[in-house]
């Protein structure tokens, strides 16, 4: 019998703050193609929770993988947590 390799991943990813609200969920795990990045993890989470929701802008939120601030580009792999932070506002 051939051995056969994963072509998909499982992550955990936890939204925060507004996004949280936003999105109607806290925590949530992902399957995911095994050659992913931060930015295909946000356009999954974006067709699937962000539909009809002009309130999730990619491009102004910031992710941590494992606890550590990423940009889009980073390669997530199995078992890795991504985190992901509203844009922050202040005055």
């Amino acid at each position: 019998m051939a051995t056969m390799t994963s072509k998909t991943i499982t992550v955990n990813v936890k939204l925060f703050a507004s996004l949280r609200e936003t999105l109607g969920i806290a925590q949530t795990n992902l399957t995911l193609p095994s050659e992913c990045t931060v930015e295909i993890l946000l356009n999954e989470i974006e067709a699937t929770y962000g539909r009809d929701n002009d309130s999730f802008i990619i491009h102004d939120i910031r992710v941590a993988v494992n606890q550590q601030l990423v940009e889009f580009d980073q390669v997530v792999r199995q078992d890795d947590e991504v985190a992901i932070f509203p844009p922050i506002t202040g005055g």
